[in-house]
């Protein structure tokens, strides 16, 4: 992982959130203070430079002071003072050097461009940017913006035009309009980019579907589905640093924008998520799996219970002969999940993983805690039937099978409908016939 890689981005993001930040000053028994304070985070285009401001600080020298919190890469985290007396409206780090406030602490909105040391580089008031009322008056929403004159603020007017005010100059100098442009109809949103690069891969033409997937990054830099498809085309091309690389640059960007709390899920299917597990596979194919551990054990500082990177985690532990601290990471994921609604459906999945690696006898102790977790089902009942008859135990096999028999003459004679009810005993029908093969036409069956 390049630069401060996501477990850092998880470190600064729990400050991000401002819901433990600790006064330096106060302590009690030894433990810090939680502070809870009004925050606004941004991060810059490549992923690399995060910046949170907070309003106040615990130790700071006065209550009304704006301190942001950098994270670069290759440098420890610090704080720097802000020249602002309130928390900006809202938050851009347009590059690696600057950050930009939109500031209204004056009452009428301010654009602030800073260093990353906390220093003002240059300020203008909207009022003195758009010099007509009439423009003044329509200024809406402020967005980032990139050209190929370099990044620009994008404020919305009356009349739905667009100002771009330039970001790209050195200190000192002051902020300028340096266009406005016409925004009569709709800018796609990502689904049509998405669609319109398809099309063109379709098509054969490559070059262009990469040139919309980049200007769909451009307006949706935190859309996991646009680097997902990007990295596709680079791998098309056979350029794997540039697969990984744009894989890496969505994880640490979709992330961060959404700024995602540790999710303790079994079952996540966010478009995040899958792009973490294509980051982490890909390094598996392209690195070998040290290196795909080591990017596994940091994407599970954000997933630490999704199923796809337990089963993973637990494959490369057995691949590397420490079969016990496969069980005790497949335990932990399951300690994880107590009192969970998925712990049952968890315990049933790893049981069907280990008996795929091999590890029959474990793989029976999983499922029947399944059971006794209440998770029931056909497959699941036959799944532990099948492992007995293996290991050579078909009374018992049939005693579990006799659960489905019971569960299908319930069908059969409390079915409302018909063709339920004809099912039933047609499936009850087939379990006692299966029943008596395993134990003999003439076995008395019990409840395990």
């Amino acid at each position: 992982m390049k630069g401060t890689g996501i477990a850092a981005w998880v470190a600064a993001a729990t400050v991000a959130a401002a819901t433990g930040l600790a006064a330096d000053g106060d302590k009690t028994g030894g433990v810090a203070a939680a502070v809870v304070l009004p925050a606004v985070s941004a991060v810059s285009p490549s992923g690399e430079v995060r910046v949170t401001v907070v309003e106040g600080r615990a130790n700071a020298p006065r209550p009304l002071t704006v301190h942001a919190l950098i994270v670069q890469p290759d440098a420890l985290a610090s704080w720097v003072q802000l020249p602002l007396t309130e928390l900006p409206q809202q938050l851009f780090v347009p590059d690696e050097a600057s950050i930009v406030c939109v500031d209204r602490s004056l009452g009428a909105p301010r654009i602030v461009q800073l260093g990353l040391r906390g220093q003002e580089l240059r300020s203008r008031s909207l009022a003195s940017l758009l010099t007509t009322p009439r423009d003044l008056a329509g200024a809406g929403a402020i967005s980032l913006a990139f050209t190929e004159a370099g990044p620009s603020l994008a404020v919305h007017l009356e009349g739905e035009d667009i100002a771009l005010i330039s970001l790209d100059g050195a200190e000192g100098e002051a902020l300028e309009v340096c266009s406005v442009v016409p925004n009569h109809g709709p800018a796609p949103d990502v689904e049509q980019w998405l669609r319109e690069s398809r099309d063109l891969l379709l098509a054969g033409d490559e070059a262009a579907a990469r040139t919309s997937l980049e200007a769909a990054k451009e307006a949706f830099p935190a859309e996991p589905r646009v680097y997902q498809q990007l990295a596709r085309i680079h791998r098309s091309a056979g350029d794997q640093a540039a697969q990984l690389d744009c894989l890496e640059e969505g994880l640490l960007r979709s992330h961060s924008a959404a700024q995602k709390a540790v999710t303790h899920d079994w079952q996540v299917g966010t478009p995040e998520a899958r792009l973490v597990l294509e980051y982490v596979e890909t390094t598996r194919k392209v690195r070998g799996d040290q290196e795909a551990g080591k990017a596994l054990g940091q994407a599970m500082t954000l997933y630490p219970c999704m199923e796809q990177a337990v089963m993973l985690r637990a494959e490369l532990l057995f691949a590397s002969g420490k079969g016990e601290q496969a069980i005790a990471s497949l335990e932990r994921a399951v300690g994880a999940l107590e009192g969970s609604s998925e712990a049952g459906a968890a315990l049933h999945d790893i049981g069907r993983f280990l008996e795929r690696q091999g590890h029959h006898e474990e793989a029976l102790a999983f499922m029947e805690r399944a059971v006794a977790k209440g998770e029931f089902s056909e497959f699941l009942i036959r799944d532990i039937a099948d492992l007995h008859v293996r290991a050579n135990q078909p009374t018992i096999a049939a005693r579990w099978l006799s659960r489905l028999a019971d569960h299908w003459g319930s069908v059969a004679n409390g079915a409302s409908g018909a063709d339920r009810a004809l099912r039933g005993r047609r499936r009850l029908a087939d379990l006692r016939q299966e029943i008596e093969e395993l134990e003999g036409s003439g076995a008395v069956v019990t409840d395990p």
